[in-house]
């Protein structure tokens, strides 16, 4: 069995260090989209940015520095993986809806129900929250 390298558009990486502020969303947000598109995976854009979005608003809440995301895209989908400098704040299961009234807590409810599948990862200075799509 040979070993053959992968041409770009078969795979890919995208690395982005974000402060935890509100425009690291929307920079997110853009970098996927591109990311997405220029990769030909464009049917799932949509879904990659709106989950990448609700993971980067949760780690922009906890995190004190640097936020680390990196997307892999193949011919299988996208991975996305949101680091976090916060040991304290492991998201919980989302395994219910939150009621109409609450503040949060929608965001891992809309992970759960659209990504392929979805976990975290400790680490001993801070976490990992990842899904993948399709």
């Amino acid at each position: 069995m040979s070993n053959s390298l992968r041409s770009p558009s078969e795979r890919a990486e995208l690395v982005l260090r974000l402060w935890a502020t509100s425009p690291s969303v929307g920079d997110a947000r853009h970098a996927l989209r591109d990311f997405c598109d220029s990769g030909g995976r464009g049917d799932l854009t949509d879904d990659v940015v709106l989950l990448t979005s609700e993971l980067m608003t949760n780690a922009c809440r906890v995190a004190t520095g640097l936020i680390t995301l990196v997307a892999m895209r193949s011919r299988d989908g996208i991975v996305v993986s949101v680091n976090d400098d916060n040991t304290d704040a492991v998201p919980a299961s989302a395994d219910e809806l939150p009621t109409a009234d609450a503040d949060s807590g929608r965001g891992l409810y809309l992970i759960d129900q659209i990504a392929g599948s979805w976990g975290t990862t400790r680490y001993p200075h801070g976490k990992s929250v990842w899904f993948r799509m399709p």
